[in-house]
Protein backbone atom coordinates (compact mmCIF):
# COMPACT_ATOMS: atom_id res chain seq x y z
CA UNK A 1 0.00 0.00 0.00
CA UNK A 2 2.35 2.47 0.78
CA UNK A 3 5.49 2.81 -1.53
CA UNK A 4 9.44 1.93 0.04
CA UNK A 5 12.32 4.05 -0.99
CA UNK A 6 12.53 2.83 -4.47
CA UNK A 7 11.59 5.12 -6.85
CA UNK A 8 8.05 5.02 -8.24
CA UNK A 9 5.95 5.95 -11.15
CA UNK A 10 4.10 8.62 -8.91
CA UNK A 11 7.10 9.69 -6.63
CA UNK A 12 9.65 12.63 -7.90
CA UNK A 13 12.69 11.09 -9.52
CA UNK A 14 14.76 12.36 -6.66
CA UNK A 15 12.42 10.73 -3.87
CA UNK A 16 14.21 7.41 -3.80
CA UNK A 17 17.53 9.64 -2.72
CA UNK A 18 15.71 12.02 0.30
CA UNK A 19 15.46 10.55 3.13
CA UNK A 20 12.43 8.50 4.83
CA UNK A 21 10.62 8.65 8.06
CA UNK A 22 8.69 6.03 9.98
CA UNK A 23 5.27 6.76 10.64
CA UNK A 24 1.89 5.18 11.49
CA UNK A 25 -1.10 4.09 9.47
CA UNK A 26 -4.23 3.95 11.05
CA UNK A 27 -2.15 3.75 14.77
CA UNK A 28 -1.65 -0.09 13.66
CA UNK A 29 1.41 -0.55 10.95
CA UNK A 30 4.92 1.05 10.72
CA UNK A 31 5.50 2.29 7.82
CA UNK A 32 8.71 4.05 5.89
CA UNK A 33 7.25 6.97 4.27
CA UNK A 34 9.83 8.95 1.50
CA UNK A 35 10.46 12.29 2.61
CA UNK A 36 11.15 15.33 -0.19
CA UNK A 37 12.88 17.39 1.95
CA UNK A 38 11.97 20.92 1.77
CA UNK A 39 9.85 20.30 -1.32
CA UNK A 40 6.07 21.99 -1.14
CA UNK A 41 3.64 20.06 -3.37
CA UNK A 42 0.81 22.01 -5.40
CA UNK A 43 -2.27 20.34 -6.14
CA UNK A 44 -3.81 21.07 -9.57
CA UNK A 45 -2.00 22.63 -12.81
CA UNK A 46 -4.91 25.13 -13.63
CA UNK A 47 -4.53 28.87 -13.59
CA UNK A 48 -3.64 28.85 -9.98
CA UNK A 49 -1.76 25.94 -9.92
CA UNK A 50 0.58 27.18 -13.20
CA UNK A 51 0.03 30.80 -10.87
CA UNK A 52 1.96 28.79 -7.49
CA UNK A 53 4.21 26.85 -9.87
CA UNK A 54 6.14 30.29 -10.98
CA UNK A 55 5.89 32.23 -7.86
CA UNK A 56 7.65 29.16 -5.84
CA UNK A 57 9.86 28.54 -8.62
CA UNK A 58 10.83 32.84 -8.91
CA UNK A 59 11.81 32.51 -4.92
CA UNK A 60 13.94 29.33 -5.19
CA UNK A 61 11.99 26.92 -3.75
CA UNK A 62 11.97 23.03 -4.43
CA UNK A 63 8.29 22.03 -5.29
CA UNK A 64 6.11 19.56 -7.68
CA UNK A 65 2.99 19.72 -9.40
CA UNK A 66 0.49 17.43 -9.33
CA UNK A 67 -2.15 17.18 -11.67
CA UNK A 68 -5.00 13.99 -12.00
CA UNK A 69 -5.56 14.64 -15.15
CA UNK A 70 -3.81 14.52 -18.78
CA UNK A 71 -3.12 17.90 -19.11
CA UNK A 72 -2.86 21.35 -17.57
CA UNK A 73 -5.43 24.13 -17.82
CA UNK A 74 -8.14 22.59 -15.00
CA UNK A 75 -11.94 23.12 -16.35
CA UNK A 76 -10.58 25.15 -19.33
CA UNK A 77 -9.57 21.34 -21.90
CA UNK A 78 -12.67 21.78 -23.46
CA UNK A 79 -13.84 18.62 -24.64
CA UNK A 80 -11.59 16.36 -22.79
CA UNK A 81 -11.65 15.09 -19.42
CA UNK A 82 -11.90 17.27 -16.45
CA UNK A 83 -12.95 19.98 -18.82
CA UNK A 84 -16.12 21.82 -17.80
CA UNK A 85 -16.54 24.69 -20.07
CA UNK A 86 -19.25 24.53 -23.10
CA UNK A 87 -18.93 25.05 -26.63
CA UNK A 88 -19.95 28.64 -26.39
CA UNK A 89 -17.61 29.63 -23.56
CA UNK A 90 -15.93 33.10 -23.43
CA UNK A 91 -13.84 34.18 -20.49
CA UNK A 92 -16.32 36.70 -18.39
CA UNK A 93 -13.73 39.26 -18.21
CA UNK A 94 -11.82 41.06 -20.99
CA UNK A 95 -7.89 39.45 -22.30
CA UNK A 96 -6.60 42.45 -20.30
CA UNK A 97 -7.94 42.03 -16.94
CA UNK A 98 -7.90 38.54 -17.01
CA UNK A 99 -4.35 37.93 -18.18
CA UNK A 100 -1.35 36.94 -15.08
CA UNK A 101 0.95 39.47 -14.27
CA UNK A 102 3.73 40.53 -16.86
CA UNK A 103 2.34 37.73 -19.08
CA UNK A 104 0.09 39.67 -21.92
CA UNK A 105 -2.01 38.28 -24.23
CA UNK A 106 -1.91 39.00 -27.85
CA UNK A 107 -3.04 41.92 -29.30
CA UNK A 108 -4.93 40.24 -32.18
CA UNK A 109 -6.93 38.32 -30.10
CA UNK A 110 -10.73 39.10 -29.01
CA UNK A 111 -11.04 41.13 -26.09
CA UNK A 112 -13.21 38.20 -24.67
CA UNK A 113 -11.05 35.52 -25.52
CA UNK A 114 -12.67 31.60 -26.55
CA UNK A 115 -11.93 28.42 -23.88
CA UNK A 116 -9.54 27.62 -26.99
CA UNK A 117 -7.31 30.58 -26.72
CA UNK A 118 -7.71 30.38 -22.83
CA UNK A 119 -6.53 27.03 -23.04
CA UNK A 120 -3.57 28.35 -25.30
CA UNK A 121 -2.52 30.51 -23.12
CA UNK A 122 -2.37 28.58 -19.93
CA UNK A 123 0.61 26.73 -21.89
CA UNK A 124 2.25 28.99 -23.06
CA UNK A 125 2.71 30.59 -20.04
CA UNK A 126 3.81 26.89 -18.19
CA UNK A 127 6.42 26.59 -21.26
CA UNK A 128 7.62 30.38 -20.38
CA UNK A 129 8.21 29.63 -16.71
CA UNK A 130 9.75 26.36 -17.49
CA UNK A 131 6.61 24.65 -16.20
CA UNK A 132 5.63 21.69 -17.64
CA UNK A 133 8.78 19.26 -16.18
CA UNK A 134 7.68 20.18 -12.93
CA UNK A 135 3.86 18.76 -13.60
CA UNK A 136 3.43 15.04 -13.14
CA UNK A 137 0.01 14.45 -14.99
CA UNK A 138 -2.67 11.92 -14.43
CA UNK A 139 -1.11 11.66 -10.39
CA UNK A 140 -4.05 12.22 -8.21
CA UNK A 141 -4.26 12.89 -4.48
CA UNK A 142 -6.26 11.04 -2.61
CA UNK A 143 -5.53 12.22 1.05
CA UNK A 144 -3.08 14.39 2.79
CA UNK A 145 -2.95 14.05 6.29
CA UNK A 146 -0.33 16.09 8.47
CA UNK A 147 2.98 13.95 9.27
CA UNK A 148 2.58 12.11 12.73
CA UNK A 149 6.66 12.95 13.53
CA UNK A 150 8.17 15.68 12.27
CA UNK A 151 7.30 18.58 10.20
CA UNK A 152 4.96 18.29 6.68
CA UNK A 153 2.31 16.30 4.90
CA UNK A 154 1.82 12.68 4.04
CA UNK A 155 0.78 12.59 0.91
CA UNK A 156 -0.93 9.47 -0.75
CA UNK A 157 -1.60 9.51 -4.27
CA UNK A 158 -4.23 6.99 -6.11
CA UNK A 159 -1.82 4.09 -7.03
CA UNK A 160 -1.12 3.76 -3.17
CA UNK A 161 2.10 5.61 -2.89
CA UNK A 162 3.19 7.80 0.03
CA UNK A 163 5.23 10.41 -0.21
CA UNK A 164 6.18 13.38 2.46
CA UNK A 165 6.30 16.97 1.57
CA UNK A 166 7.34 19.94 3.37
CA UNK A 167 3.91 21.54 3.09
CA UNK A 168 0.73 21.79 0.45
CA UNK A 169 -0.54 24.49 -1.81
CA UNK A 170 -3.91 23.46 -2.71
CA UNK A 171 -4.81 25.08 -6.29
CA UNK A 172 -7.50 23.22 -7.13
CA UNK A 173 -10.56 25.67 -7.93
CA UNK A 174 -14.31 25.14 -6.86
CA UNK A 175 -15.41 24.12 -9.70
CA UNK A 176 -15.32 20.32 -9.40
CA UNK A 177 -18.26 19.13 -6.96
CA UNK A 178 -21.46 20.45 -8.39
CA UNK A 179 -24.25 22.06 -6.27
CA UNK A 180 -27.27 20.07 -6.95
CA UNK A 181 -30.96 21.75 -6.15
CA UNK A 182 -33.21 19.64 -3.31
CA UNK A 183 -36.19 17.10 -5.33
CA UNK A 184 -34.34 16.26 -8.21
CA UNK A 185 -34.96 12.73 -7.74
CA UNK A 186 -38.86 12.68 -8.20
CA UNK A 187 -38.07 14.04 -11.63
CA UNK A 188 -38.52 12.27 -14.61
CA UNK A 189 -37.22 13.72 -17.20
CA UNK A 190 -32.91 14.82 -18.49
CA UNK A 191 -31.38 16.60 -16.02
CA UNK A 192 -27.36 18.01 -16.35
CA UNK A 193 -25.26 20.18 -14.59
CA UNK A 194 -23.81 23.48 -15.94
CA UNK A 195 -20.64 21.97 -15.71
CA UNK A 196 -22.17 18.96 -18.37
CA UNK A 197 -23.59 20.92 -20.69
CA UNK A 198 -21.61 21.22 -23.72
CA UNK A 199 -23.52 22.02 -27.14
CA UNK A 200 -27.23 23.12 -27.67
CA UNK A 201 -28.34 19.81 -29.46
CA UNK A 202 -29.75 18.64 -26.18
CA UNK A 203 -32.04 21.58 -26.66
CA UNK A 204 -33.65 20.63 -29.64
CA UNK A 205 -37.31 20.24 -29.87
CA UNK A 206 -37.85 20.02 -25.93
CA UNK A 207 -38.97 22.00 -23.13
CA UNK A 208 -36.30 23.69 -21.11
CA UNK A 209 -35.98 24.94 -17.76
CA UNK A 210 -32.28 26.50 -16.43
CA UNK A 211 -32.04 26.97 -12.79
CA UNK A 212 -29.26 29.45 -11.27
CA UNK A 213 -29.02 33.27 -12.50
CA UNK A 214 -24.74 33.48 -12.73
CA UNK A 215 -23.08 33.63 -15.75
CA UNK A 216 -23.49 30.21 -16.70
CA UNK A 217 -26.91 29.90 -16.37
CA UNK A 218 -27.68 33.39 -18.65
CA UNK A 219 -25.36 32.18 -21.19
CA UNK A 220 -27.11 28.66 -21.39
CA UNK A 221 -30.99 30.15 -21.14
CA UNK A 222 -29.75 32.05 -24.24
CA UNK A 223 -28.63 29.26 -25.98
CA UNK A 224 -31.35 27.45 -25.13
CA UNK A 225 -33.87 30.51 -26.60
CA UNK A 226 -32.12 29.80 -30.13
CA UNK A 227 -32.83 25.51 -29.94
CA UNK A 228 -35.38 25.22 -27.61
CA UNK A 229 -39.70 24.68 -27.92
CA UNK A 230 -39.73 26.81 -25.19
CA UNK A 231 -37.67 27.88 -22.24
CA UNK A 232 -37.99 28.99 -19.00
CA UNK A 233 -35.42 30.70 -16.00
CA UNK A 234 -35.88 30.24 -12.49
CA UNK A 235 -33.67 32.25 -10.74
CA UNK A 236 -34.24 32.74 -6.74
CA UNK A 237 -32.78 36.14 -6.46
CA UNK A 238 -31.89 38.26 -9.79
CA UNK A 239 -28.85 40.36 -9.97
CA UNK A 240 -27.92 43.74 -12.79
CA UNK A 241 -27.26 42.64 -16.05
CA UNK A 242 -24.04 44.40 -17.36
CA UNK A 243 -23.65 44.68 -21.42
CA UNK A 244 -20.51 43.45 -22.33
CA UNK A 245 -19.32 46.46 -24.27
CA UNK A 246 -19.78 50.30 -23.07
CA UNK A 247 -19.14 53.19 -25.54
CA UNK A 248 -16.94 50.63 -28.27
CA UNK A 249 -15.06 48.81 -25.01
CA UNK A 250 -15.03 46.21 -22.56
CA UNK A 251 -17.55 47.02 -19.71
CA UNK A 252 -14.77 45.62 -16.84
CA UNK A 253 -11.85 48.08 -18.62
CA UNK A 254 -14.49 51.44 -18.57
CA UNK A 255 -15.18 50.66 -14.94
CA UNK A 256 -11.78 49.56 -13.83
CA UNK A 257 -10.93 53.02 -15.03
CA UNK A 258 -12.14 54.90 -11.86
CA UNK A 259 -9.96 52.33 -10.07
CA UNK A 260 -6.75 53.47 -11.97
CA UNK A 261 -8.15 56.98 -11.14
CA UNK A 262 -8.93 56.42 -7.22
CA UNK A 263 -12.68 57.55 -7.62
CA UNK A 264 -14.88 56.67 -4.71
CA UNK A 265 -16.51 53.53 -4.64
CA UNK A 266 -19.74 55.22 -4.96
CA UNK A 267 -18.90 56.18 -8.17
CA UNK A 268 -18.51 52.70 -9.48
CA UNK A 269 -21.96 52.47 -8.34
CA UNK A 270 -23.57 55.23 -10.20
CA UNK A 271 -21.33 54.42 -13.92
CA UNK A 272 -23.17 50.87 -13.39
CA UNK A 273 -26.47 52.36 -13.01
CA UNK A 274 -25.79 54.96 -15.73
CA UNK A 275 -24.67 51.39 -18.23
CA UNK A 276 -27.98 49.97 -17.16
CA UNK A 277 -29.88 52.69 -17.57
CA UNK A 278 -28.64 53.56 -20.90
CA UNK A 279 -28.35 50.20 -22.44
CA UNK A 280 -32.08 47.99 -20.75
CA UNK A 281 -33.70 50.80 -19.33
CA UNK A 282 -36.09 49.74 -16.75
CA UNK A 283 -36.10 45.37 -17.28
CA UNK A 284 -39.13 44.75 -15.33
CA UNK A 285 -41.40 45.94 -18.23
CA UNK A 286 -40.23 42.94 -20.24
CA UNK A 287 -40.94 40.21 -17.04
CA UNK A 288 -37.57 40.63 -14.87
CA UNK A 289 -37.58 41.39 -11.70
CA UNK A 290 -36.48 43.80 -9.82
CA UNK A 291 -32.29 42.63 -8.61
CA UNK A 292 -31.71 41.90 -5.07
CA UNK A 293 -29.05 43.95 -3.71
CA UNK A 294 -27.15 47.68 -4.60
CA UNK A 295 -24.70 48.03 -7.96
CA UNK A 296 -21.58 47.72 -5.18
CA UNK A 297 -22.77 44.63 -2.94
CA UNK A 298 -25.31 42.60 -5.45
CA UNK A 299 -24.37 40.38 -8.05
CA UNK A 300 -23.54 41.32 -11.31
CA UNK A 301 -24.28 39.58 -14.64
CA UNK A 302 -22.15 40.29 -17.36
CA UNK A 303 -24.78 39.44 -20.20
CA UNK A 304 -25.84 41.62 -23.50
CA UNK A 305 -28.09 39.23 -24.33
CA UNK A 306 -30.45 37.55 -21.89
CA UNK A 307 -32.26 40.50 -21.79
CA UNK A 308 -32.63 40.83 -25.61
CA UNK A 309 -34.24 36.76 -25.18
CA UNK A 310 -36.56 37.72 -22.32
CA UNK A 311 -37.89 41.54 -23.92
CA UNK A 312 -38.55 38.72 -27.06
CA UNK A 313 -40.71 36.57 -25.24
CA UNK A 314 -37.52 33.84 -26.07
CA UNK A 315 -37.03 32.77 -22.35
CA UNK A 316 -39.62 33.44 -19.68
CA UNK A 317 -38.39 34.60 -16.13
CA UNK A 318 -39.99 32.51 -13.43
CA UNK A 319 -39.26 32.49 -9.36
CA UNK A 320 -37.67 29.46 -7.57
CA UNK A 321 -38.16 26.12 -8.11
CA UNK A 322 -40.53 24.87 -4.94
CA UNK A 323 -41.01 21.07 -6.15
CA UNK A 324 -40.36 18.28 -9.49
CA UNK A 325 -43.30 16.46 -10.18
CA UNK A 326 -42.70 14.01 -12.63
CA UNK A 327 -42.79 15.52 -15.89
CA UNK A 328 -43.21 18.88 -14.55
CA UNK A 329 -41.65 21.73 -11.92
CA UNK A 330 -44.22 23.64 -9.35
CA UNK A 331 -42.77 27.15 -8.61
CA UNK A 332 -42.77 29.55 -5.80
CA UNK A 333 -45.88 31.49 -7.02
CA UNK A 334 -47.78 28.90 -7.51
CA UNK A 335 -47.40 28.23 -11.37
CA UNK A 336 -46.40 25.03 -12.81
CA UNK A 337 -44.58 23.94 -16.61
CA UNK A 338 -44.19 20.97 -18.29
CA UNK A 339 -40.29 20.30 -18.79
CA UNK A 340 -38.61 18.13 -20.61
CA UNK A 341 -34.78 19.07 -19.46
CA UNK A 342 -33.61 20.83 -16.62
CA UNK A 343 -30.09 22.51 -17.12
CA UNK A 344 -28.76 23.26 -12.72
CA UNK A 345 -26.07 26.23 -13.71
CA UNK A 346 -26.28 26.04 -9.52
CA UNK A 347 -22.64 26.52 -9.04
CA UNK A 348 -19.93 24.18 -6.93
CA UNK A 349 -19.61 23.11 -3.44
CA UNK A 350 -15.95 24.71 -2.34
CA UNK A 351 -14.83 21.43 -1.10
CA UNK A 352 -11.56 19.91 -0.24
CA UNK A 353 -11.81 16.15 0.29
CA UNK A 354 -8.33 14.94 0.65
CA UNK A 355 -8.13 17.12 3.51
CA UNK A 356 -8.66 15.93 6.71
CA UNK A 357 -12.42 16.96 7.79
CA UNK A 358 -11.56 20.75 9.79
CA UNK A 359 -9.98 21.84 6.05
CA UNK A 360 -12.11 20.25 3.46
CA UNK A 361 -14.70 23.12 3.39
CA UNK A 362 -12.44 25.62 4.13
CA UNK A 363 -13.62 27.50 1.23
CA UNK A 364 -17.31 27.02 2.14
CA UNK A 365 -17.39 29.61 4.98
CA UNK A 366 -15.45 32.32 2.94
CA UNK A 367 -12.86 34.29 4.32
CA UNK A 368 -12.36 34.68 8.27
CA UNK A 369 -10.87 33.03 11.29
CA UNK A 370 -10.74 29.77 10.17
CA UNK A 371 -9.80 31.04 6.23
CA UNK A 372 -7.40 34.56 6.67
CA UNK A 373 -7.53 36.07 3.74
CA UNK A 374 -8.46 33.42 1.73
CA UNK A 375 -5.56 31.15 1.47
CA UNK A 376 -4.15 30.44 5.12
CA UNK A 377 -5.49 28.20 7.47
CA UNK A 378 -5.85 29.31 10.88
CA UNK A 379 -3.40 26.63 12.81
CA UNK A 380 -0.72 25.39 10.12
CA UNK A 381 1.81 27.15 8.55
CA UNK A 382 2.42 24.51 6.05
CA UNK A 383 -1.20 24.29 4.00
CA UNK A 384 -2.21 27.02 1.79
CA UNK A 385 -4.95 27.48 -0.27
CA UNK A 386 -4.85 29.75 -4.03
CA UNK A 387 -7.39 30.23 -6.13
CA UNK A 388 -10.41 29.58 -3.60
CA UNK A 389 -12.08 33.25 -4.66
CA UNK A 390 -15.14 34.45 -6.78
CA UNK A 391 -13.59 37.87 -7.52
CA UNK A 392 -15.68 40.76 -9.42
CA UNK A 393 -13.38 41.22 -12.10
CA UNK A 394 -10.33 38.51 -13.86
CA UNK A 395 -8.86 35.75 -11.47
CA UNK A 396 -5.85 34.62 -13.02
CA UNK A 397 -3.92 37.74 -12.24
CA UNK A 398 -5.27 37.83 -8.15
CA UNK A 399 -4.32 33.96 -8.37
CA UNK A 400 -0.46 35.12 -8.77
CA UNK A 401 -0.93 37.91 -6.45
CA UNK A 402 -2.30 35.03 -4.01
CA UNK A 403 0.82 32.93 -5.26
CA UNK A 404 3.31 35.75 -4.29
CA UNK A 405 1.81 36.26 -1.02
CA UNK A 406 2.31 32.99 0.30
CA UNK A 407 6.09 32.58 -1.06
CA UNK A 408 6.40 35.55 0.75
CA UNK A 409 5.26 33.92 4.41
CA UNK A 410 6.99 30.75 3.52
CA UNK A 411 10.52 32.87 2.86
CA UNK A 412 9.37 35.05 6.35
CA UNK A 413 8.31 32.30 8.35
CA UNK A 414 11.40 30.74 7.46
CA UNK A 415 13.82 33.10 8.19
CA UNK A 416 11.76 35.46 11.54
CA UNK A 417 9.73 32.66 13.16
CA UNK A 418 6.02 31.10 12.09
CA UNK A 419 4.96 33.68 15.08
CA UNK A 420 6.00 36.83 13.85
CA UNK A 421 4.93 36.08 9.93
CA UNK A 422 1.39 35.00 11.50
CA UNK A 423 0.64 38.02 13.25
CA UNK A 424 1.30 40.16 9.97
CA UNK A 425 -1.25 37.57 8.49
CA UNK A 426 -4.09 38.05 11.20
CA UNK A 427 -3.67 41.82 10.95
CA UNK A 428 -4.29 42.00 7.38
CA UNK A 429 -7.20 39.43 7.76
CA UNK A 430 -8.84 41.99 9.62
CA UNK A 431 -9.43 44.23 6.61
CA UNK A 432 -12.54 44.23 4.79
CA UNK A 433 -11.98 43.26 0.77
CA UNK A 434 -14.61 40.38 1.22
CA UNK A 435 -18.84 40.98 0.69
CA UNK A 436 -19.07 37.57 2.26
CA UNK A 437 -18.33 34.00 1.24
CA UNK A 438 -15.81 33.45 -1.41
CA UNK A 439 -16.12 36.73 -2.99
CA UNK A 440 -13.98 39.31 -2.95
CA UNK A 441 -13.79 43.27 -4.17
CA UNK A 442 -10.98 42.63 -6.13
CA UNK A 443 -9.08 46.31 -5.90
CA UNK A 444 -9.44 45.97 -2.05
CA UNK A 445 -8.46 42.53 -2.10
CA UNK A 446 -5.23 43.20 -4.45
CA UNK A 447 -4.18 46.14 -2.24
CA UNK A 448 -4.39 43.84 1.08
CA UNK A 449 -2.37 41.13 -0.53
CA UNK A 450 -0.02 42.91 -2.20
CA UNK A 451 0.98 45.37 1.16
CA UNK A 452 0.89 41.94 3.04
CA UNK A 453 3.54 40.60 1.16
CA UNK A 454 5.68 43.58 1.30
CA UNK A 455 5.72 43.20 5.08
CA UNK A 456 6.34 40.06 5.20
CA UNK A 457 9.38 40.76 2.65
CA UNK A 458 10.83 43.44 4.89
CA UNK A 459 10.12 41.10 7.73
CA UNK A 460 12.61 38.29 5.86
CA UNK A 461 14.93 41.30 5.13
CA UNK A 462 14.96 42.65 8.67
CA UNK A 463 15.99 39.33 9.71
CA UNK A 464 18.48 38.18 7.18
CA UNK A 465 20.16 41.57 7.48
CA UNK A 466 20.13 41.28 11.32
CA UNK A 467 21.85 37.56 11.02
CA UNK A 468 24.63 39.08 8.39
CA UNK A 469 25.62 42.00 10.90
CA UNK A 470 25.59 39.48 14.16
CA UNK A 471 28.09 37.09 11.81
CA UNK A 472 30.10 39.74 10.73
CA UNK A 473 30.32 41.25 14.38
CA UNK A 474 30.77 37.83 15.50
CA UNK A 475 33.73 37.76 12.76
CA UNK A 476 35.07 40.78 13.58
CA UNK A 477 35.14 39.69 17.46
CA UNK A 478 37.31 36.97 16.56
CA UNK A 479 40.13 38.73 14.66
CA UNK A 480 40.78 40.88 18.07
CA UNK A 481 41.21 38.10 20.06
CA UNK A 482 45.52 37.23 20.44
CA UNK A 483 46.43 33.91 18.73
CA UNK A 484 48.00 32.96 21.83
CA UNK A 485 44.39 33.11 23.52
CA UNK A 486 42.94 31.03 20.81
CA UNK A 487 45.07 28.51 21.05
CA UNK A 488 44.72 28.38 25.47
CA UNK A 489 41.02 28.40 24.63
CA UNK A 490 41.08 25.43 21.94
CA UNK A 491 42.94 23.24 24.91
CA UNK A 492 40.24 23.94 27.61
Amino acid sequence: MIAGPSPSPSLPASASASASASASVSGFVSVRVPVCEGRWLVIGAGPAGLACGKNLRDAGLDFDIVERYGGLGGIWRYGRVGGSVYRSTTLISSKRLAAFRGFAMPDHWPDYISHGQALRYLRDYARTYCLIDKIRFGVEVVTATPALTGLGWDVTFADGCCTRYRGIVVATGHHWEPNWPAGLDTFTGTVVHSGEYRTPALFQGRRVLVVGGGNSGCDIAVESARTAVRTFHSVRSWGWFLPKFFLGRPTDEVLEQLVRWHAPRWTRALLRRLMVGCVFGDVSRFGLPRPVGGFLGGRLVLNSEIVHQVAHGHVRPKPAVSAFEGGRVRFADGTGERVDVVVCATGYRAVLPFLPDRYARLGQAGGGPGFPLHAFTCDRDDLFVVGMVQPDSGAWWLFDDQARLVVSYIRAAARAGAPAARSIVDRAARRRYSPGGLRVDHDRYATVLAGTARRLDRLAARTAGAARTAGAAGTAATALVPTSAMADEERV
